[in-house]
């Protein structure tokens, strides 16, 4: 922020230059003329000092707090200038504002050393603030006054829980005294009155006109009673109400309307509040930040509506809450990130939020697909000339079209860089870029043009064989090895491996970074004898893999073992079982006990059905399966056993039978 921003002894004339072009804003309708176009108003900032405000009024006088320890300063400012000083009792441990009328007379409350409170009133003067202690209601020893309306009428409550106003209230004015508000039959604590003489407290309201009390906290069906915090001069309120949810704490900003009821403004968390509202109806709130609800425009984060001058000197919205007045000056809490001052800040409108500035340097990258990256795209990359800057639009076209189409942006146009894997192969586009803000879009960026990637994006996965040894081969010692592997791009890794079912771990034997042959010996005269299952796996420089395996028997002098015959019987009607006996021999004709047979049964309905049994003393493995009449085939597809070799050569391997 500019250094003149600060010098507040000097900027004086330039601020009641500013407000009075508010006010002729607001009497010729210019201002509503604004708020038609949709566009929200750019703010600038005047740093109060040390504390928070508890209170503006229409010529942007705000009233705050500074806490000491466990001691509340009162504090005032007007103009935007430095905090001064508001006068305390003699003696008293804390006092602090809670109202300012637009006539500038201040209400709030002071606490003696015993934890007494005394509603309070300063009146400005030539010379100052004079300060004086309310009288109270007859025998009452305390009381705590919350507001006060132009007619100067205040309203409180009689007792505090710590500094929190309890118990009954009461209304006061120089002119007709106390009024105990019970008599009304208002019984809690006084919030606010506006000039109409209504007072609203919780969930009800009080006409002091007519003395009538009526309830008017009930919105929507879904929600518990909202309770009002600000009343405005047309008899608008500002409220906040929980969620009716056992699992979900969420508290809401209603407002309500005397001819429409409660209506939904924001908040969808446990940390949602009112705090205050206009005669235009805009409402200031807080949750998880400063929050400003402006009529007929929308709900916007206060910090997002700071004018650049001010982002750009450093100063950051902190405050959880924002308190507008009928100009949509604005006090809450802000932090300087360069001078490192926080505090109180009066917001004023000096125009409406521009748009932000257009990016720039815009610029994009042909990519072409790899393993790590299997995709084709062009790969766009801008500068953010703007602190307004929400989100960007990215649009593309066809090279010497004028077709422009928004491209889509994950995460939502956040990030100043985008990846188009939308693009054709070889074609030529334009690109441009906008951010866009609160007031809108910017203008577009520089346009650019990219050529997307000539070569297509590789699918097809590649062609491996495993030439030697065959499959069902009988090995042993130093074993030849031999695998051929081929893309249509090119072949990034293949290798030739084996399962060790002994050890539990898939052993590679060869392994080579190009396609073709891949030639190596596999040593197989420690392993125990038995049939291994051998792979041949490569990928290509996209990822595309392929694989192919066979079955191998390793170790001299092993016995032969063979499928000597399979038996299928049939029984039943419309539901057929059927039985199939595979009987393993080996070379002298003697049963093999213990084989791990794996077969495939084909049914009726051209189901394909995997089972695995092992032979018993006859050497037989025993299977069933049922379905409707028809054809049934079983076909062995291996046979395993721990010191055999299995012959699939000489072994009868497939059997049907129809029912």
């Amino acid at each position: 922020m500019p250094s003149e921003f600060f010098r507040h002894d000097t900027n004086f004339r330039s601020y009641t230059i500013r407000l009075i072009l508010l006010l002729l804003l607001l009497l010729t309708g210019n201002l509503s003329s604004t708020n038609a176009q949709g566009v929200p108003p750019a703010f600038d900032l005047d740093f109060l000092g040390n504390g928070s405000p508890s209170a503006i009024n229409n010529s942007g006088t705000v009233v705050g707090v500074r806490t000491t320890g466990s001691t509340y300063e009162p504090l005032v400012s007007s103009d935007g200038l430095p905090w001064v000083t508001l006068p305390a009792p003699a003696g008293s441990m804390s006092t602090f504002p809670t109202d300012i009328n637009n006539s500038g007379v201040i209400v709030g409350v002071s606490f003696s050393p015993q934890w007494n409170p005394v509603a309070v009133r300063w009146t400005r003067g030539t010379g100052g603030y004079t300060l004086e202690i309310l009288p109270r209601i007859a025998n009452d020893p305390s009381s705590y006054a919350t507001a006060i309306n132009d007619l100067g009428q205040i309203i409180g409550a009689r007792r505090t829980l710590g500094y929190q106003p309890t118990g009954t209230g009461w209304i006061y004015s120089d002119t007709t005294g106390f009024t105990d508000l019970t008599t009304f039959g208002f019984w809690i604590v006084p919030r606010d009155i506006n000039n109409s003489g209504f007072i609203i407290g919780g969930q009800e309201r009080l006409n002091l006109a007519t003395g009538q009390v009526d309830v008017i906290g009930q919105g929507p069906a879904n929600y518990n009673a909202v309770t009002g915090v600000a009343i405005n001069a047309s008899g608008m309120i500002a409220g906040a109400a929980s969620l009716r949810s056992s699992s979900l704490n969420i508290v809401s900003v209603f407002r309500y309307a005397p001819t429409g009821g409660w209506t939904f403004i924001a908040g969808s968390s446990r940390y949602t509040t009112a705090y205050s509202i206009n005669s235009l109806g805009d409402i200031g709130y807080g949750e998880l930040g400063a929050g400003l609800y402006l009529d007929g425009l929308g709900t916007y984060a206060v910090g997002n509506l700071l004018d650049p001058a001010v982002r750009n000197a450093g100063w950051t919205i902190t405050g959880n809450g924002a308190l507008v007045n009928d100009l949509r000056m604005v006090a809450t809490v802000g932090r300087n990130t360069v001078t490192g001052e926080t505090g109180a800040v009066l917001l004023t409108p000096i125009g409406a939020l521009p748009t932000p500035t257009a990016p720039t340097d815009l610029n994009g990258v042909s990519h072409t697909a790899t393993r790590m990256e299997p995709f084709n795209s062009i790969d766009i990359t801008w500068v953010n000339t703007s602190p307004l800057t929400r989100g960007y639009e990215l649009q593309r076209v066809v090279s010497g079209s004028t077709d422009w189409t928004t491209l889509a942006l994950t995460p939502p146009g956040t990030a100043a860089n985008h990846r188009d894997t939308t693009v054709g192969v070889n074609i030529t586009y334009n690109y441009r870029v906008r951010a866009t803000g609160l007031a809108g879009p910017s203008p577009w960026s520089n346009i650019i043009t990219v050529t997307s990637p000539a070569t297509p994006l590789d699918t097809t996965p590649p062609t491996v064989a495993l030439l030697e040894p065959a499959e069902g081969a009988n090995v042993s010692g130093i074993v030849p090895v031999r695998a051929r592997a081929t893309d249509n791009v090119a072949i990034e890794y293949q290798e030739i491996s084996f399962w060790n079912q002994y050890a539990g771990q898939q052993v590679v034997i060869g392994s080579s970074t190009s396609g073709g042959d891949l030639n190596a010996n596999w040593n197989t005269s420690s392993l125990t004898p038995a049939t291994y299952r051998l792979r041949s796996f490569a990928y290509d420089t996209l990822g595309n893999w392929n694989q192919v395996e066979v079955n191998v028997n390793v170790g001299t002098g092993m016995p032969q073992m063979r499928v000597s015959s399979i038996q299928l019987t049939a029984t039943g009607g419309s539901t057929v079982f059927v039985t199939g006996l595979v009987f393993v021999r080996d070379a002298a004709g003697n049963a093999v006990p213990g084989a791990t047979v794996d077969v495939l049964w084909q049914t009726p309905k051209s189901k394909r059905l995997t089972r695995t049994a092992q032979t018993d003393t006859r050497g037989a493995a025993v299977f069933t399966v049922r379905s409707i009449p028809g054809t049934y085939r079983l076909t062995v597809t291996n046979v395993a056993k721990t010191g055999y070799r299995f012959d699939a050569a000489g072994s009868q391997l497939t059997a049907t039978i129809t029912r």
